[in-house]
């Protein structure tokens, strides 16, 4: 029986996945944050070496027993980036052969199953975008934060989070629910304690994306400000999404809008209401969706495609009841 293996590695987890070849999974494992832009090769090695260990003690093989290794890897942006990364998983599962990808493209194959092209938009802790075209071919957007134009990421909504508690508490803008939901999920009494705490515990910054969820709250809960930010996180993907579909040529095409990460699961309709307007202005039979599973189930299939196995509907058939009978967490629970 052939193994493939499939390794997502973001900014703050990483996630190891072996599946057969018929799609029943064996192992999974999972470490911490290996964007090797953020916290060196050296440790983002040592994150992808305890997933994969974890992964490969869970499902009873050896790892030489892998045909195929799939590194979908948060970090593999520019072209140097992705020598460098080569380099370093091969000989991290030498002898078995290791491929590199960028993370997005595990959150697309997460999202297409069968399908052959597609358009991925990651909000993750910071924002990403790919796409695959009729003929193979494939966009990668560096996705480096505001070097590279970028808007959105759960950084950059955790940030103007504060900034509208700030700005609401000076009368630079309306009052919003999210000071008293900030306030209280920090362990604050006010907004001067707020600014203390920040400044003081400068890695308490690197944790904003965490507040993410009281944005949908209080939006649902028909807070203005809190509605404006999700509209315009909204307006960003769906730019972001017709300019991969105008240069992939997909305009007339049903072609599958893949929305992965926690983001797009908030509470209400709101933020999908919006990219699913904006697309369907370029691409009126675009099919919105928001991913099955999660990435690193992409990242095996990935390995699956990549080996030459054939990806249809009895391996998916497998790998759902695998995956909620031993790891139901990597299931969106949204099909």
């Amino acid at each position: 029986m052939a193994y493939l293996l499939g390794i997502d590695g973001g900014n703050t987890k990483t996630h190891a996945l072996i599946i057969d070849a018929r799609g029943w999974p064996s192992g999974f494992g999972a470490s911490g944050g290996s964007d090797f832009q953020e916290v060196g090769l050296d440790s983002a090695k040592q994150e992808w070496r305890t997933a994969i260990q974890a992964a490969v003690d869970a499902s009873g093989i050896a790892l030489k027993d892998v045909d195929l290794a799939c590194f979908c890897l948060a970090g593999a942006d520019l072209p140097e980036d992705y020598s460098a990364l080569e380099k370093a998983t091969a000989e991290l599962v030498s002898p078995v052969r290791a491929l590199v990808k960028n993370d997005t493209m595990a959150a697309l194959r997460a999202g297409l199953h069968e399908s052959a092209f597609g358009i991925t938009i990651v909000v993750g802790t910071g924002f990403n975008a790919a796409g695959r075209g009729i003929q193979g071919e494939e966009i990668v957007l560096p996705g480096l934060g505001y070097i590279s134009g970028d808007y959105g990421g759960g950084r950059w909504l955790g940030r103007q989070m504060i900034r509208a508690v700030m700005r609401a508490w000076d009368g630079r803008a309306k009052p919003t629910k999210l000071t008293k939901m900030i306030l209280h999920s920090i362990g604050v009494e006010n907004e001067l304690e707020l600014i203390r705490y920040l400044r003081r515990e400068e890695s308490a910054q690197e944790d904003l994306h965490k507040l993410v969820p009281l944005l949908f709250e209080a939006a649902f809960d028909g807070d203005e400000i809190a509605q404006e930010l999700i509209i315009r996180l909204g307006q960003e993907v769906g730019l972001t999404a017709n300019t991969l579909i105008r240069k992939l040529e997909l305009e007339e095409e049903e072609v599958p809008i893949v929305l992965s990460t926690s983001v797009f699961r908030g509470k209400g309709p709101l933020l999908i209401d919006v990219v699913t307007t904006i697309v369907h202005q370029v691409a009126p039979k675009a099919v919105i969706k928001v991913s099955e599973f999660v990435p690193v189930v992409g990242a095996a299939l990935d390995a699956l495609v990549e080996g030459q196995f054939k990806v249809d509907k009895d391996l998916l058939v497998n790998l759902r009841t695998g995956l909620s009978e031993q790891y139901p967490d990597l299931l969106s629970g949204m099909p």
